[in-house]
């Protein structure tokens, strides 16, 4: 992908194409969980897209290109959030969105399951906004954590420290097996 970024710079409309599918459901994934509103996320990440454009020679080369984009659209959504007076959120402005897991999101097979589904995604729904967000992008995203590190404005310790208290809980109602089960089957779809 850094690749497609370099001849992006030098004006490949076609490279940043490329850009674009490679990264436009993750981020709308992403957005749509922060926004809680897939009309919005869609036009947030399509503005971002506009922006990186027409900004791509002051942004120079990147060397993660994934983790600029998913840096760039949380500001972005913190910024719409901002202007859109949603701050009955359930934290602060500084502390970023909340996001909501589904039972949906937790992929499980076959019926009996679905106690254990609900069970994880009520675990999940009741961590701190910020664990939620680390274990989300960690996770769902595939993200390491530096690249969360840079994402969500805070040092690599902070997010193992969050990403640790978020399966601790899971460890403690005999879970955390069955999330990284769960975790495996939602990246094969």
């Amino acid at each position: 992908m850094e690749e497609w970024w370099t001849r992006t710079l030098a004006g490949d409309t076609a490279a940043f194409r490329l850009i674009h599918l490679e990264l436009f459901d993750g981020l709308f994934q992403y957005a749509a969980r922060l926004l809680q509103d897939n009309e919005l996320a869609g036009d947030v990440i399509q503005e971002l897209f506009v922006k990186v454009w027409v900004r791509r020679e002051s942004i120079g080369q990147l060397n993660k290109v994934k983790s600029y984009f998913f840096t760039a659209l949380r500001r972005q959504v913190l910024n719409q959030l901002r202007n859109l007076h949603l701050r009955e959120l359930k934290i602060s402005a500084l502390s970023g969105p909340d996001i909501e897991f589904s039972p949906e999101e937790i992929v499980v097979r076959g019926e009996e399951e679905e106690t254990l589904r609900t069970k994880i995604a009520i675990l999940l729904n009741e961590l701190p906004a910020r664990q939620k967000e680390a274990i989300y992008l960690h996770y769902f995203e595939g993200m390491d954590y530096t690249q969360i590190a840079g994402i969500m404005g805070i040092n690599y310790q902070s997010v193992l420290n969050l990403t640790q208290k978020a399966l601790q809980r899971l460890r403690s109602a005999n879970l955390i097996t069955l999330f990284i089960a769960l975790v495996a089957l939602y990246h094969e779809r």
